[in-house]
């Protein structure tokens, strides 16, 4: 027994040498060795045979081998949640790992809970980063809303704004970014007063915090006049929309996509009110300038 649990040990070692030097074929061999030699040397819950089936199952994913990765990584969980005394930080970890695989093979009941694992774990851990939190519950928000719950999202984008503020106080370009996100929710559902509310006051932050030309700015007074045009306000709308465009050429002679997205919508605005010329102009000027 004691040299198997040695061999095991050597195993890992080699193991974690080969993973950093990324030679993932040799270490998933390795790996699927170390497993094999742990499952005949540890008992059912030890977190040694927890630690192997994790190994693997990284690898697995890794490698591409989603659905091999998930049923290794699932023993692993399963090992965890019943050990005792629990260890909540590879709970944690474990949790939120196997949350991201799922939501990325579209298992979106299964990303659900383990999110909610996760996150319930890592609330309790004094010293976990606060984006970890934020954006697993973002994630999960973004879950309901493409499976149509929208209501059951809103909790998410809460839970994570108090989070942002407790750790990093109100006026944080952090915490507007997230408000930033709980706007656009807003707005999609045509929530209009609490969008503008909260897109004023992400904006505010980030004007504080950026300079004229940063593309957050660009980004919230976007989202801001879509909330304008959407209620009709066309005047509001349209100043804001070309201060959007001013921040993107400021900042860069060839704006990113975004600035193609606002010329798109401002030309809409403009269609709108019998304007089809200018709007066909300004996209084509936005065209010229995407290319530099």
């Amino acid at each position: 027994m004691k040299g198997d649990e040695k061999l095991w040990s050597i195993l890992n070692d080699k193991l974690d040498t080969l993973r950093a030097s990324n030679r993932l074929a040799e270490a998933i061999r390795v790996a699927e060795t170390a497993l094999d030699v742990a499952k005949r040397t540890f008992a059912d819950g030890e977190s040694a045979l927890a630690l192997s089936y994790e190994k693997l199952g990284q690898l697995l994913d890794q490698r591409g081998d989603r659905a091999a990765a998930k049923s290794h990584l699932s023993k692993a969980y399963a090992i965890l949640e019943k050990a005792s005394p629990l260890d909540q930080r590879p709970l944690y970890r474990s949790a939120r790992r196997l949350a991201f695989l799922c939501d990325n093979l579209g298992q979106s009941e299964e990303a659900i809970r383990f999110y909610e694992k996760a996150i319930a774990i890592g609330t309790q851990l004094d010293d976990l980063p606060y984006s970890d939190l934020g954006t697993m519950l973002n994630n999960v928000a973004l879950i309901f809303r493409k499976s149509g719950r929208q209501k059951a999202a809103e909790p998410y984008y809460l839970h994570a704004l108090q989070i942002y503020e407790k750790q990093l106080g109100p006026d944080h370009a952090d915490v507007a970014s997230v408000l930033n996100n709980l706007a656009v929710f807003y707005t999609n559902e045509r929530r209009y007063s609490e969008a503008e509310k909260i897109h004023l006051r992400a904006l505010a932050i980030r004007e504080t915090v950026h300079p004229p030309t940063h593309p957050d700015i660009a980004q919230s007074k976007c989202n801001l006049a879509v909330v304008y045009h959407s209620r009709g306000d066309y005047a509001r709308a349209a100043e804001l929309y070309r201060a959007s465009l001013k921040s993107w050429e400021e900042a860069t002679d060839k704006p990113p996509e975004d600035y193609e997205i606002v010329a798109s919508n401002y030309a809409d605005l403009l269609r709108s009110l019998g304007k089809a010329r200018k709007a066909h102009q300004l996209e084509v000027r936005a065209r010229k300038k995407r290319r530099g």
